[in-house]
């Protein structure tokens, strides 16, 4: 009987996407001390050496953890449909502002992480802030690439500050029912249009 040897290829892919799922089922059941390299060999059935062959180290697991799009929203999951010429720029950032706020209350491990990236201080919240930063500027540029600021009005630091606001709720709504997060941005609008 002839076997033919499985694809190395597909088995190594299969095995890193089984590892980069193991960090977030880690997250989701044990917060971000739960992570490391043994409870992660264990949670994605396989031996440690694996992850050292295929990331390197943990902190090679955290970085393409933080590299799946699938964790913070990307620049097209706010901005899909947005047309500059028919939207004005305030029902652009209302727009943007309600999709991320759909986007955290979609995602359960980014908001564990969220919460417990202040007391827990690792190399993956680095990498996931690192991500978050990077998507904040690629947002904030798409905004000036499509649409002429008002002067004197800063609108990259008004959206980030409400952007934090909105986390912070959207951390909030997990324990507390009253912080259920319910955005309006009609005040956002205003603030745009009538300085």
């Amino acid at each position: 009987m002839v076997t033919t040897p499985s694809n190395p290829t597909r088995d190594s892919d299969a095995m890193r996407a089984r590892i980069l799922a193991a960090v977030g089922a880690l997250i989701a059941h044990d917060g971000l001390a739960g992570v490391g390299v043994n409870a992660l060999a264990r949670a994605a059935g396989c031996d440690k050496v694996l992850i050292y062959r295929y990331f390197g180290d943990l902190d090679g697991v955290y970085a393409a953890y933080a590299a799946k799009s699938d964790f913070w929203w990307t620049v097209e999951d706010l901005t899909e449909g947005l047309d500059p010429s028919r939207t004005s720029l305030a029902e652009a950032l209302k727009t943007m502002l309600r999709r991320h706020a759909e986007a955290l209350r979609s995602r359960p491990i980014t908001l564990a992480v969220l919460a417990a990236e202040l007391t827990n201080r690792t190399a993956l919240v680095v990498a996931l802030e690192a991500v978050r930063e990077r998507r904040a500027l690629q947002a904030s540029a798409w905004i000036g690439e499509h649409y002429r600021l008002p002067p004197g009005l800063d609108v990259a630091a008004i959206s980030m500050l409400i952007g934090v606001a909105i986390n912070y709720l959207a951390v909030r709504a997990r324990t507390l029912s009253v912080m259920r997060l319910r955005p309006r941005f009609d005040f956002f609008a205003r603030l745009v249009t009538n300085r």
